[in-house]
């Protein structure tokens, strides 16, 4: 399909921090998974691709080194096949022989001599078909990757070996200000007290989730829950849907701790959890726009209601903060640093951590690529520095997908924990059963987004 070339554009200062921020332990990748029903009909999947993804410039741009700055530019030698390829399964996999795959899969790095990113199509999976979609992320967080989801897919399976244009934008059109959205009306001075109150925080609990790392990582995940489950909880205590779900990873922490015989009650574990500072409307420009936050987890906190307590108050202090703009200056700061002081800065922060918590506002309703119903939507959120465990929470049509992204090296057996991340749910689903709440929650996900 022919198009107009995109002219030549500047990195995002924050983007060119991303797109640097590989190392041989943790990739930059934001993995992802998508199950089908039925055969794959791979003709008319590459055909929908490939009219509908490069109205995402980034999606057919490379990165270069203009007039000694970093660029979009687009690659001439752009082929579709090379970024979408059939892997031919010897047998129908089944959803546990799955998990090995994926992990394979995640520790190959993308090509950075062309647009990063890529799918693998396997014909049979689970009795249809799957799509593994791995986008660096330097291209977009994960507000921007659910707005390119719902451009390739449609609400039905019925519009023909070539898709209709129908509600989908001839191009999107990225706009690179480099660093003047970070700081519209926040002073440097307000930035720079929040980075240095950051860079002095004292670490948290020394527990195995901060051995050192050797790069072997594991991806896992469960059935999914149902939203509906969820939200009655939030509304019932009147909390949001994320402030369940770190109260529920506070729980699932502090289980797996102790049955390792390490002790929960003292220190408490800190997470870095991203918060998008994205207007949904503008998601189309892609790009990195989110801020990771510092949070204490209630992992020393025993009683489930009280770690749901405590997770909405911290979660609504910091919602209320600087810290959100500061530490996505940062990124654009770190973006302007050689790349070994960049490093050395990110080492700094994620020392201060334990793990990565990220949730994304999928999908409301079913969707159909290339006139197959995508039956679940499962993204693993990447770390960065010195961070080796990542859970994500992602929505799609009325259900709730929980994935964990770890090092091995620090979780040996990431099955258990993504179990007691589970049952940490229906933990505080029971112990909330007959608390009424005392005024309603928000009745949508925050739309935090994937961060490393």
């Amino acid at each position: 399909m022919s198009k107009a070339h995109a002219a030549p554009a500047a990195m995002t200062r924050r983007d060119y921090a991303w797109h640097r921020m590989d190392t041989e332990k943790n990739l930059m990748v934001i993995n992802s998974i998508l199950l089908f029903e039925g055969p794959v009909d791979m003709e008319r999947l590459v055909s929908t691709i490939a009219h509908r993804l490069p109205n995402y410039p980034r999606f057919t741009q490379k990165v270069i080194r203009l007039r000694g700055r970093p660029h979009w530019v687009e690659d001439e030698q752009f082929d579709i096949n090379r970024h979408v390829e059939l892997e031919r399964m010897e047998h129908d996999v089944p959803r546990a022989e799955l998990h090995d795959h994926l992990t394979r899969l995640a520790h190959l790095p993308l090509d950075r001599d062309r647009p990063m990113w890529h799918m693998t199509v396997m014909d049979r999976v689970n009795g249809g078909h799957a799509i593994v979609f791995r986008v660096h992320h330097c291209i977009t967080d994960g507000l921007g990757l659910v707005h390119v989801l719902n451009h390739l897919t449609d609400d039905n399976g019925l519009h023909g070996k070539t898709p209709s244009p129908v509600g989908h934008p001839h191009r999107a059109v990225a706009h690179n200000k480099v660093c003047s959205a970070v700081v519209r009306g926040l002073s440097w001075l307000k930035i720079g007290a929040h980075v240095a109150r950051l860079s002095v925080l004292w670490p948290d609990a020394h527990t195995q989730f901060k051995a050192p790392m050797t790069g072997a990582k594991q991806l896992v995940w469960l059935p999914p829950l149902e939203m509906d489950r969820v939200r009655a909880m939030s509304k019932r205590m009147g909390v949001t849907l994320n402030d369940v779900w770190v109260a529920a990873v506070s729980g699932a922490l502090r289980s797996y701790l102790s049955e390792r015989g390490q002790r929960p009650d003292g220190r408490a574990l800190r997470a870095a959890v991203t918060f998008n500072l994205r207007e949904k409307g503008n998601a189309f420009q892609l790009g990195n726009e989110f801020g990771l936050v510092a949070v204490d987890l209630p992992t020393n906190e025993d009683n489930p209601t009280e770690r749901l307590r405590l997770s909405n108050s911290r979660m609504t202090a910091i919602k209320r903060s600087h810290q959100p703009r500061a530490t996505m200056a940062f990124l654009s700061i770190a973006g302007c640093l050689p790349t070994a002081l960049q490093h050395f800065a990110l080492n700094l922060f994620t020392s201060k951590g334990s793990v990565v918590l990220t949730n994304i506002e999928g999908p409301a309703s079913r969707r159909y690529l290339a006139g197959s119903r995508l039956t679940d939507l499962i993204c693993w959120v990447p770390q960065a520095g010195k961070l080796g465990v990542g859970l994500a929470f992602i929505s799609y049509a009325g259900q709730i997908q929980l994935a964990l992204f770890v090092d091995t090296d620090l979780v040996p057996d990431p099955d258990r924990l993504m179990q007691l991340t589970y049952d940490a749910f229906e933990e505080l689903e029971l112990a909330t059963q007959d608390v009424e709440a005392p005024q309603p929650a928000e009745p949508a996900l925050p739309g935090m987004v994937i961060s490393a």
